[in-house]
């Protein structure tokens, strides 16, 4: 994922995405709205505790 590459990562062997930060510092949120938004699946949603 070019986007967030420190929130996701993509595997080689089949494309499948995967989370490697749950809890992003605030200074990624944008980059990864920005991936849940690019996202040609539809794959990465994206929720926010409160």
């Amino acid at each position: 994922m070019l986007i967030a590459p420190e929130v996701f990562d993509q595997r080689d062997e089949d494309g499948i995405v995967a989370l490697l930060d749950a809890t992003p510092p605030a200074g990624q949120h944008d980059g990864v709205r920005e991936a849940a938004e690019v996202c040609p699946a539809s794959a990465i949603q994206v929720t926010q505790d409160t």
